[in-house]
């Protein structure tokens, strides 16, 4: 078995809104935070999203090198990205009410959508099985969403993680995405 460690990127300067593919930077109490949970975590590989939130993050971990995936970055949502939930409401209420309706099957103006995402997703995953383990993702909470549904089966509705939280997995690192067919292989816990 082969223990894969999700991290969500700490707290980052922008808060309150859909960040999707804007980049701010942690903030300081995100900084502080990230330092002081996951200065000691024990990996021998590290792959992080390109944006700025997690790399500062990645960051953190000591001991290992980090290898920036693109990948990993958070889905794109297009022209919703940088907003609040209220204005997005405002601009187009239908489309926002569809989107609470069908969260994965409905896309934002000019974002992209869940299939390709996913798609995107699981091509970051095989890449990740092909390094050394224990190994430490450290992305967004989509990413992580997906890769938890591709690694252990859970649903990406149902998944949740703070800023700077940690999701266990272990699972056999041979087996072709053991959650993709909903009876999952690895086993989850969190840390």
């Amino acid at each position: 078995m082969s223990t894969l460690f999700l991290v969500r990127h700490a707290e980052p300067e922008l808060t309150g809104v859909l960040l999707g593919r804007i980049d701010p930077p942690l903030s300081e109490m995100g900084a502080r935070e990230a330092h002081e949970r996951l200065a000691n975590l024990k990996v021998e590989a590290v792959y992080s999203s390109p944006l700025r939130r997690a790399l500062e993050t990645a960051q953190t971990i000591e001991g290992a090198a980090i290898e920036v995936i693109e990948e990993l970055a958070e889905i794109g949502l297009g022209e919703w990205d940088g907003l609040r939930w209220s204005a997005i409401e405002r601009r187009d209420p239908d489309l926002a009410r569809r989107k609470l309706a069908d969260w994965f099957g409905v896309t934002p103006p000019g974002g992209e959508p869940w299939s390709a995402f996913e798609k995107r997703i699981s091509r970051a995953l095989d890449r990740i099985r092909q390094g050394r383990f224990p190994a430490a993702v450290v992305s967004h909470i989509g990413v992580n969403a997906a890769l938890a549904r591709l690694i252990a089966g859970i649903d990406p509705a149902s998944f949740q993680q703070e800023y700077c939280q940690i999701e266990r997995y272990d699972f056999d690192k041979s087996a072709s995405h053991p959650g993709a067919d909903s009876s999952p292989d690895g086993r989850a816990t969190r840390e």
